[in-house]
């Protein structure tokens, strides 16, 4: 053949020249569906589970398989935070580093196939997307909650990665329960559509207010305890910098900024005090994060407590691996 083009070969690319954009990638949408068709199985039906706040997609599909989505599931465990960390670290590369793990690994598997927790492709709206079997989120709540109890070592973020399955496998149970019942009596047939996700979501939040409402006291007594110093109860006046370290723990590492913000807006009076808590200021968005944040501090106090040595000095440790302030390290320099 010689270098010219063909009639045909001129004609394709005169067409494809005169069709929209859209429909480009509507062609080539059912091309892909037609390559993947008997390869991948289809999604039949989508949703979004709120989980504390947190939208976890999920998926039902063409066979039964109930699918959920691994960045949203990350998320929920509480392996990954909203924000990219400065270490360049890929969030998505902790689920498999924590199925990975030799310490972990066998409490999570427990002799199931390593297909059970791999990414299942399927179909989802003309793409391909990786999705995770359901049962899966609830083998690794169990699996952090019993290495927490045989008192294995736990990194930071795994400290707080089983609080937070504590909290999920609880309210799951308290769904599954309404569940049976709706479906044993008929319920299900009438009652709102997103009746069970509503209450999911409504028990989570009363179980991680549980644990906020008990911050002050336990909170206050830990970090005397982490220092060595003898608690005096609530009812006693604490070491004034017990108010610095507060500062730095919860508002300094919540977000940039925030603490010189509560102190224009909540300015203390000639003898120190405040007119308001600081957490009065927050709305319904900043109460969950401030929740979030105390649920975390709390958590690492307690794993520092389990542990031998000079336990400030390792919770200062978790806290900057867990909660670092931008462009800073060991802040807690007391």
């Amino acid at each position: 053949m010689d270098g010219n083009e063909s009639g045909a070969s001129k004609g394709g690319k005169a067409r494809a020249a005169n069709l929209e954009k859209d429909q480009l990638s509507e062609i080539a949408a059912l091309g892909a569906n037609a390559r993947w068709s008997n390869e991948f199985p289809e999604v039949l039906y989508s949703g979004d589970v709120s989980l504390g706040g947190i939208s976890l997609p999920c998926y039902v599909t063409v066979d039964g398989e109930r699918l959920l989505s691994g960045r949203g599931m990350q998320e929920a465990l509480r392996l990954v935070d909203i924000e990219v960390p400065d270490n360049g670290q890929k969030p998505g590369s902790r689920m498999t580093r924590l199925l990975n793990n030799k310490q972990l690994n066998p409490l999570i598997f427990r002799g199931k196939s390593p297909d059970h927790f791999s990414p299942k492709k399927v179909r989802f709206q003309g793409r391909l997307i990786n999705g995770y079997n359901c049962e899966m989120l609830v083998d690794i709540c169990d699996g952090l909650l019993e290495a927490r109890k045989q008192g294995l070592p736990l990194s930071a973020r795994h400290e707080v990665v089983a609080a937070q399955c504590e909290l999920l496998v609880r309210a799951f149970a308290k769904v599954g329960i309404a569940a049976l019942i709706d479906e044993a009596t008929g319920y299900q047939n009438v009652r709102p559509a997103d009746a069970l996700k509503s209450y999911l979501e409504t028990i989570l939040l009363k179980e991680l207010a549980a644990w906020v409402k008990r911050f002050p006291d336990e909170y206050y007594e830990n970090i005397y305890k982490l220092k060595g110093w003898i608690w005096p109860g609530m009812q006693k006046n604490r070491y004034s910098v017990v108010g610095k370290y507060t500062n730095d723990l919860i508002y300094e590492r919540l977000a940039p900024g925030l603490k010189e913000e509560f102190d224009k807006r909540n300015p203390k009076d000639a003898k120190g005090r405040r007119k308001f808590k600081n957490h009065q200021w927050f709305d319904e968005d900043g109460e969950k994060l401030y929740a979030q944040q105390m649920f975390t501090v709390l958590t690492i106090q307690r794993a520092a407590l389990r542990r031998g040595g000079d336990q400030w000095e390792q919770f200062k440790k978790m806290m900057d691996e867990m909660l670092p302030k931008k462009g800073t390290t060991y802040e807690l320099g007391f």
